[in-house]
């Protein structure tokens, strides 16, 4: 599944009907104050490691470090992985698939990364997760009635698990998760897509 993630995945998603992204860049006026934001809501110390689980190019990682934090990223992608920013390419790194190799964190992010882990291998790779985290910060997009409550989410063709909010609280306590914050309300995250439809992500910071 890793090949899926290649070029045409970030360069031409919709000419190739893979995904909705089209020359994935850093933007950093999107970026940066995406990093903000996420610094802001966990009460992130710079002492404190972070893990971007699922990085793609690393831009989040950079945005992070710019912020004086200690960031690093792990992606299925090897293409992605090979794009990062100089400035981030010892900090990312390629793994593969429902993998447990990368390093233990104080906070882990998962921003609309557990969608593409097929249904057979979640709860195997959240029982990985809680192991290799203190915390985690997930941002997940919802379904009803196996659609996705955004439309343009069904444009992924990676995108396997649809499934609801009460669904997703149970796979985070069935891994380990004992104490967490589940909402729809995503505040500064996601603004646009939050304009579409404010019910259509769930935001999750377990511990």
């Amino acid at each position: 599944m890793s090949d899926f993630f290649d070029k045409s995945y970030y360069e031409a998603g919709p000419q190739t009907g893979k995904s909705l992204y089209q020359n994935y860049r850093w933007i950093p006026e999107l970026t940066i104050p995406l990093a903000h934001h996420i610094v802001s809501y966990t009460d992130l110390h710079e002492s404190r490691t972070i893990m971007d689980f699922g990085c793609a190019k690393g831009y989040l990682v950079h945005a992070l470090r710019l912020l004086g934090r200690e960031a690093y990223g792990v992606d299925i992608s090897e293409y992605a992985i090979s794009q990062a920013p100089k400035e981030v390419s010892q900090y990312v790194e390629a793994i593969k698939p429902q993998s447990d190799n990368f390093d233990h964190c104080d906070l882990l992010l998962a921003k609309d990364i557990l969608e593409h882990i097929p249904y057979a291998h979640l709860a195997d790779q959240m029982k990985v997760i809680r192991k290799r985290c203190n915390s985690i910060f997930a941002i997940i997009p919802l379904a009803k009635n196996n659609k996705y409550i955004i439309p343009a989410y069904e444009l992924d063709k990676s995108h396997y698990i649809r499934e609801d909010k009460e669904w997703w609280i149970g796979v985070f306590k069935r891994a380990g998760f004992v104490k967490f914050e589940a909402t729809t309300d995503l505040g500064p995250f996601k603004a646009n897509w939050q304009e579409v439809d404010s019910r259509g992500n769930l935001l999750i910071y377990g511990y």
